[in-house]
């Protein structure tokens, strides 16, 4: 067995990476969810382009899949 002895500061990065962690996934989720009813609502799609600083471009019906 391998005796492993963290110092304080170590913890304390730790903890703090984690915590950041968390919160990004608890931030991509409430996205996630925004862009959800952004597809139903068009004021949720306006609150994206405002946030995000992108001009508001609907896609054409014509246009080609890219993928």
């Amino acid at each position: 067995m391998i005796n492993v002895s963290l110092s304080e500061t170590a913890i304390k990065l730790v903890t703090i990476h984690f915590r950041s962690e968390e919160d990004i996934k608890k931030r991509s989720l409430y996205l996630q969810e925004i862009i959800s009813m952004s597809r139903k609502e068009r004021l949720w799609l306006r609150a994206l382009s405002a946030y995000f600083g992108s001009p508001m471009e609907l896609p054409s019906l014509r246009a080609l899949c890219k993928n």
